[in-house]
C-alpha cells in the first residue's frame, strides 16, 4: 500500500506537483515485477490535498468553490494557521500539517522541502478540507472519479485504496480527541478559524459518512478492497492483531471457536521490542498464531502502527533495523484443517507441508515442517 508521503522530496519539487500520478508510476510498476501482487494506493476523504492533480484542478477552479471549507473572515482575518504562504493566499481553510514547503530561516527542515517555490497551482500549498455539506455534486466526483477513476481503483494495476482521515462530532460520538471535534491531524483551531458550530460539524460528520460508505461500497462492487472495511481497523488506522501471553487464549478460542472468524480478513503485528524495535522476542509464536487465526485474506508485517516493515540495513549499516526473517517467506503450504482446541488453552491446526501448536498455557509455540 503506496502512502502520498513517500518520496515526496520527488514529486514535492514538480511543476506542479504530481504525487497522484507517481502513486500509480509504483502501482505499475510492482505489477510488473509481481503480477499476482495487490496494490494499494492513498486516497482521503477528509483533506483535499492539492498534490493531487485531480484535487487541485477542482480547487483552482472558481466553480467548484463550495465543495472546500473557508475561513470564516476570508484570507486577510487573523487565525491560528496562516491564510498566505510565499506570497499565495487563499479563502480556503488550510494548515501546513506534513506539507512541503521552501526552507526558511524560521523553519530550515520542512516536511519535504521544495528547491524553490512549491507549486500547488493557484492556492498555497497546505492541507485543505472537502465540505460533504455540498452533497450529491461533490460526492459523485469523489466516489466515482477521485476513488474509482482512472488513477484510483479503476486503474488497471491498482487494487484498493487506502482511505485516510475522518471527521468526529462531539454532538454524534460523545467526545472526540485528535485532539478536539472536527477533521482528524489538522489544527487543533480549525473550528474556530472556520466560523463552524458543533451543528455544522455535525452535519459534515453525518455526510462525510455516507461519503465514505458510498465509496466503500463502489469499492466493493468493482471487486477492490479498501483498509477500513478489515475488522479491528479503528477510523483510517492501520491497526495490527497482537499477540500478548495474558490474552493468547482468550483471542486463539474466539478465533478457533467462531465458525466464521477465518472467512474475515486479518491484519497480523509480530510484537517488536528492544531500542528502536530491534528484535522479535515471540517470533515463532507469533507465525505459530497467525497461522492458526488467518483465512484467505491476511497479512502479516511489523507489530506497530502503519505495519510498515522496517528491512534497509542494507543501505544504512550503522541504523539497526529488523531483517525480514525467512519464517515470513516459508511455504506452509494450504490449510487442511480449520484451528481447533486439543485441551484447554492448546490450539493446533494442519497445513500441507507443516503441523502448527499454539500452547497458551505455557506460551509456547510451534511449526513444525513436514
Amino acid at each position: 500500500s503506496y502512502d502520498w508521503s513517500n518520496a515526496k522530496a520527488q514529486w514535492a519539487n514538480q511543476k506542479p506537483m504530481d504525487c497522484e500520478e507517481r502513486l500509480v508510476t509504483q502501482a505499475v510498476n510492482t505489477k510488473k515485477l509481481n503480477p499476482a501482487s495487490n496494490v494499494f494506493t492513498y486516497r482521503n476523504l477528509v483533506k483535499a490535498l492539492p498534490w493531487f492533480t485531480s484535487v487541485r484542478v477542482k480547487l483552482d477552479d472558481p466553480a467548484y468553490s463550495g465543495w472546500f471549507l473557508k475561513f470564516k473572515d476570508g484570507p486577510n482575518g487573523t487565525y491560528h494557521v496562516p491564510a498566505c504562504t510565499a506570497g499565495q493566499c487563499s479563502k480556503f481553510y488550510h494548515d501546513q500539517e506534513q506539507t512541503p514547503e521552501h526552507p526558511t530561516p524560521s523553519n530550515p527542515h520542512p516536511d519535504g522541502a521544495c528547491i524553490d517555490q512549491c507549486d500547488c497551482g493557484k492556492n498555497p500549498c497546505g492541507e485543505y478540507l472537502w465540505d460533504h455539506r455540498n452533497g450529491t455534486m461533490l460526492r459523485e466526483f469523489l466516489v466515482n472519479e477521485f476513488i474509482m477513476g482512472a488513477t484510483g481503483v479503476g486503474h488497471p494495476d491498482i487494487d484498493g485504496v487506502f482511505i485516510d482521515d475522518y471527521w468526529c462530532s462531539n454532538i454524534i460520538n460523545g467526545s472526540c480527541s485528535d485532539p478536539v471535534q472536527g477533521p482528524s491531524e489538522i489544527n487543533r483551531y480549525s473550528q474556530v478559524d472556520m466560523g463552524l458550530t458543533d451543528q455544522d460539524i455535525e452535519s459534515i460528520t453525518k455526510e462525510w459518512l455516507t461519503t465514505m460508505t458510498a465509496s466503500q461500497e463502489a469499492i466493493v462492487k468493482s471487486k477492490g478492497y479498501t483498509w477500513s472495511l478489515i475488522p479491528g481497523q479503528a477510523n483510517a488506522n492501520a491497526e495490527p492483531v497482537l499477540l500478548e501471553s495474558g490474552s493468547c487464549k482468550a483471542m486463539l478460542t474466539e478465533a478457533c471457536g467462531t465458525p466464521k472468524y477465518q472467512d474475515l480478513p486479518l491484519i497480523f503485528g509480530l510484537k517488536m521490542h528492544g531500542p528502536n524495535n530491534t528484535t522479535l522476542p515471540q517470533l515463532t509464536e507469533d507465525i505459530a498464531a497467525f497461522l492458526l487465526m488467518r483465512g484467505p485474506y491476511a497479512y502479516a508485517g511489523a507489530g506497530i502502527w502503519g505495519m510498515s516493515w522496517p528491512v534497509g540495513a542494507e543501505f544504512d549499516p550503522l541504523q539497526p533495523v529488523i531483517k525480514r526473517p525467512k519464517e515470513m517467506d516459508t511455504n506452509y503450504g494450504a490449510p487442511v484443517s480449520s484451528c481447533h482446541s486439543t485441551s484447554e488453552g492448546v490450539f493446533t491446526r494442519e497445513f500441507e507441508h507443516a503441523s502448527v501448536v499454539l500452547n497458551c498455557n505455557t506460551f509456547k509455540g510451534q511449526v513444525q515442517m513436514k
